[in-house]
């Protein structure tokens, strides 16, 4: 008995020791920002194929069991799909009623993948056990992960894909499986997305509360929209450049010609216009308000779309007079919408011109690209000067909608940004914005079915007739997919819109769904988050000083915890310091040197250093609240030891605690000015920032 203890022992103790640094990392991961989660999610998912990969072995093996082998494969699968789906459900739903519990949702994500993917296999066992010739395993698999994908809201994979499975249990017991299925393995999925988006939405919101907030106390910035002119620049001499590859590809040109000398010129030339062109587009085009508007409405009136369909259905049999007469009116309503509404916002030109662009020049039958074929006839020394312009001007547009999907991505918000205090205009100016952003995703979707259809990547479900181009009728059908997929209201049924041609195949299908969960991801759901954050801005004060001091109180906090730390190895006389060496550089780490600390106190010093680097977003260097805690960090770096050395073997008696002290002082004043500044925020003083703050001289 004695010996079994003896090796039983070290193992438990073993495994205390694994599972209390694990907790720990789960906690420290858990207080992390979501993107943090990714790394161990990925690396969960990764252990998560391997048991995946174990438990197909197990599943090829049960094809040629008898029944009572089949089933105890089952009841293994079965039992380990029950016990993670346990462990993901109980754990997202307290997440749900708590949201503080972040370590349960960690805890339900990092499980989820291996939870989903063996309840795949669970009923890829119900499935062989339930059949007496059970299908090869890859196609039953196949089935029940094209049931999962269906159940993704919004996008419709697997139709836009094109993929279709046959059933692989016929019967009602394979109605009442795939129905199980659906019902047990679904939900889970459903709650760990809904509780993952609430804890990031939660975060953007109260991040972006601070922040338009902290705006209201610092200069504002302008904001601007311009392509970025290195790009286009680059893409403009890359066209013309590959126009070339293709000569020297299709003809028995040598590159070393004068054919090469002039294609490389113009290629310069033209990068040099593409430098040019792209301010000179905005410049230009806004001061030309009436034109630009006149155009529309003449497009409109005279051109058989579906926009006129739709908004001037009448306007078909009219004669030239009378058209004359609908375009002026039609003119007018444009213009003053235009500029009343529109005309301000710099992503309306960037709409505009992103519309001409793919319209002129992508697609067999551009209109850009066919007067070009036909009137840049000239070929010095055997170049073809138009299939140098055309494939530039289509590398230009690709540069240009590459712009305009980065920039919707990385939109700055104006809403507590650039306001000036006007809540209500910012909310306006944002709403409009996005919208406008939302008409970017469609036309740099129409461009991607466009050049798709060019490459016989995809193929058109009707010929281009008339008016029609393929870029067109790409354009059509991206903005109808988007519309039609958006929640709500039937928006193509209430409108009467028929989709009379679209763009198929599977990689047509991914564009289309790229398309939507991008307009969802980047332009509805941040809609959203700015509504919620007029609402709050105009509500009222109540919880201003929270969200203000929050990041200054968390310096304080981490300060002061460092600072006890000091005094008691002070009062205890014995150093016991962890270094802190140096391996990489964090945001204003000129005092301590920092890599990854092993003690508490350097942790809590890493941290407070860490979020020096927020203080300086929400309020700028030269902000009260920034020097106010930088002088406390300084007192405390001091006390803690320079460059990563303890301070206490190098420093006598007298001189330690004189530091120490200078540090408690420090905190502790910082820790009263925030406290006195809540106070008098709650009792409606006015100001942004700490007068006790702003009143203190710097310190050397």
């Amino acid at each position: 008995m004695d010996s079994v203890e003896r090796l039983l022992t070290p193992m438990f103790d073993g495994y205390d020791r694994w599972r209390d640094r694990a907790q720990a990392w789960i906690d420290e991961t858990a207080g992390k920002p979501i993107r943090a989660w990714i790394a161990p999610v990925l690396l969960a998912f990764a252990a998560t194929a391997a048991l995946v990969g174990l438990l197909r072995l197990l599943l090829a093996a049960a094809v040629g069991f008898g029944p009572f082998g089949r089933w105890a494969v089952v009841a293994v699968i079965g039992t380990l799909a029950v016990v993670m789906l346990v462990v993901v459900t109980r754990n997202v739903v307290v997440s749900l009623a708590d949201p503080s519990q972040r370590r349960l949702l960690l805890i339900a994500l990092i499980t989820s993948g291996a939870g989903i993917l063996a309840s795949v296999q669970a009923v890829v066992a119900l499935t062989i056990a339930l059949s007496d010739d059970p299908p090869p395993l890859w196609t039953i698999e196949r089935f029940y992960l094209w049931r999962l994908v269906g159940s993704v809201p919004l996008l419709d994979i697997p139709a836009r894909l094109e993929w279709a499975e046959p059933p692989v249990l016929p019967g009602l017991a394979g109605h009442v499986l795939e129905l199980a299925f659906i019902l047990v393995v679904i939900p889970p999925l459903v709650r760990v997305g809904i509780a993952l988006y609430g804890q990031a939405e939660d975060r953007a919101r109260e991040r972006e509360y601070s922040e338009a907030l902290a705006h209201r106390f610092r200069a504002r910035r302008l904001w601007s929209s311009l392509a970025d002119p290195r790009l286009t620049t680059i893409a403009a001499g890359a066209g013309a450049g590959w126009a070339l590859v293709e000569l020297y590809r299709h003809t028995p040109t040598r590159i070393l010609s004068l054919t090469t000398l002039v294609g490389v010129v113009v290629a310069a030339a033209l990068a040099l216009v593409a430098a040019v062109a792209v301010r000179w587009m905005y410049d230009v085009l806004s001061e030309q308000a009436a034109l630009i508007t006149l155009a529309c409405a003449a497009l409109l009136v005279w051109l058989d779309s579906p926009a006129r369909r739709l908004l001037l259905p009448s306007a078909g049999p009219f004669g030239a007079w009378e058209k004359l007469g609908v375009t002026l009116a039609v003119w007018l309503v444009l213009l003053l919408i235009v500029l009343v509404f529109l005309w301000s916002d710099p992503e309306f030109l960037e709409a505009l011109l992103a519309f001409t662009l793919v319209i002129g020049f992508l697609g067999g039958d551009a209109p850009a690209a066919v007067w070009l074929h036909h009137h840049a006839t000239w070929q010095p020394w055997g170049l073809p000067l138009d299939q140098l312009l055309i494939t530039a001007g289509r590398w230009f547009t690709v540069a240009f909608l590459v712009h305009l999907v980065w920039a919707v991505i990385r939109r700055q918000p104006i809403l507590g940004h650039a306001d000036y205090g006007d809540t209500a205009g910012g909310l306006r100016q944002d709403l409009r914005a996005y919208l406008l952003r939302a008409v970017h995703l469609v036309i740099a979707a129409a461009a991607a079915l466009t050049l798709l259809r060019s490459a016989h990547a995809a193929t058109g479900s009707a010929p281009v007739a008339g008016p029609w181009t393929e870029a067109s009728q790409a354009l059509t059908a991206a903005a109808w997919h988007v519309v039609d997929s958006l929640p709500g209201p039937d928006v193509t049924e209430i409108l009467d819109w028929r989709l009379t041609a679209d763009v198929t195949g599977r990689w047509a299908g991914l564009v289309v769904i790229l398309a939507v969960g991008a307009t969802v991801l980047l332009v509805a759901l941040p809609m959203v988050r700015t509504v919620a954050l007029w609402a709050r801005l105009t509500a009222g004060r109540p919880r201003s000083s929270e969200a203000l001091a929050s990041v200054p109180g968390a310096v304080a906090d981490d300060l002061a915890a460092v600072v006890a730390h000091l005094e008691g190895v002070a009062a205890a006389g014995e150093p016991r310091f962890t270094l802190v060496p140096r391996a990489r550089r964090v945001p204003f780490g000129r005092r301590v040197d920092l890599v990854t600390p092993t003690g508490t106190a350097g942790r809590r010093l890493v941290q407070a250093e860490l979020n020096m680097a927020t203080l300086v977003r929400l309020f700028g260097h030269e902000s009260g609240w920034y020097q106010a805690a930088d002088r406390a960090f300084a007192a405390t770096a001091r006390a803690f030891g320079a460059h990563g050395q303890s301070a206490f073997p190098r420093l006598d008696a007298g001189r330690r605690q004189d530091t120490v002290a200078a540090a408690r002082a420090a905190v502790d004043g910082y820790a009263a000015l925030i406290v006195d500044w809540r106070a008098a925020w709650q009792a409606g003083a006015p100001g942004g920032e700490p007068a006790a703050v702003q009143a203190q001289p710097n310190e050397a």
